[in-house]
């Protein structure tokens, strides 16, 4: 049997050869009936310190536009403001706690995203920053910016969970 010993995925208990003996396929992804994964299985990107950044990019980025909104003497809807400084709170809580930490805490960043998403829908539903509504164009812009990464984030969970991304401290254990 040619098998390397000295295999860095082998010493770290990682086994890619998919079965005991390597001549089985592996249909891990195949839905019955099928041949072959969905085409975005395929896709793999393996950068796990810089899709953490991302991710901790993203949510400060929303944190920010709230804080900018809460600045603003524009409210969305009534009490927005104790909501836009808890999704403040809650952002910095999180960036601080990805820097710091090595825990997956990407469903928490999930519910600040969503949190931001529900605020702009209320804005909406009520007097949101808009031009036409008397906001200035940078307020306008930044109170969609709210929107924008809040759906980045999601779409980035989504690849998160999908597999077709990874964020340390998980690797996809790729071998050059």
């Amino acid at each position: 049997m040619m098998e390397d010993q000295h295999s860095p995925a082998l010493r770290q208990g990682v086994d890619f050869r998919g079965t005991p003996n390597a001549t089985e396929r592996v249909t891990e992804h195949l839905r019955p009936g099928k041949k072959r994964a969905p085409l975005l299985r395929y896709i793999r990107i393996n950068l796990p310190r810089t899709t953490r950044l991302l991710l901790l990019f993203v949510i400060a980025v929303i944190g920010m536009a709230s804080a900018t909104i809460a600045l603003s003497d524009y409210e969305p809807f009534p009490f927005a403001a104790p909501l836009l400084w808890c999704v403040v709170v809650a952002a910095v809580i999180f960036v601080a706690v990805g820097l710091l930490t090595k825990n997956r805490i990407w469903t928490a960043g999930l519910g600040i995203a969503a949190a931001s998403t529900l605020i702009y829908v209320g804005g909406i539903l009520g007097d949101a920053p808009y031009v036409w509504n008397g906001a200035s164009i940078t307020l306008a812009a930044v109170w969609n910016i709210t929107l924008f990464a809040s759906l980045g984030y999601a779409l980035l969970y989504w690849a998160l969970r999908y597999g077709m991304i990874v964020a340390a401290p998980d690797d996809q254990h790729f071998m050059d």
